[in-house]
């Protein structure tokens, strides 16, 4: 795939992202109102909101990143070890910082870390 038309998908992604945070945002304060007047399932509620809000958070940094990253002309380049990744999931995940090995690795220190 053109190095453009992932970055075009991208920023489209970064949009309905930037969307969602924003409605998400709205919904959580929405619940904060209704935690004091109904209790625990509106707080179970405004904490679900806020894990999504953090996760679409996170996605929206790589992609950001990764959109620094194709302006830097360093795009398709793990971070970790700089070797130019062939890929082939740059089309399925443009968004990906790192060479198979290091995602992998990444993946395992993550695993570990939640045990």
């Amino acid at each position: 795939m053109i190095i453009s038309q992932l970055a075009a998908r991208l920023r489209e992604k970064e949009c309905e992202l930037r969307a969602d945070m924003t409605r998400n945002e709205g919904e959580a304060r929405d619940a904060r109102v209704a935690e004091t007047q109904n209790g625990t399932a509106a707080a179970e509620s405004k904490e679900n909101l806020f894990q999504q809000t953090t996760s679409e958070w996170n996605i929206f940094t790589q992609f950001r990143d990764a959109l620094q990253r194709i302006e830097n002309g360093t795009f398709g380049k793990c971070v970790d070890c700089g070797r130019q990744s062939e890929d082939p999931r740059l089309d399925t995940v443009p968004w990906t910082p790192y060479c198979p090995d290091h995602q992998n690795q990444h993946d395992r220190d993550l695993a570990e870390r939640a045990l």
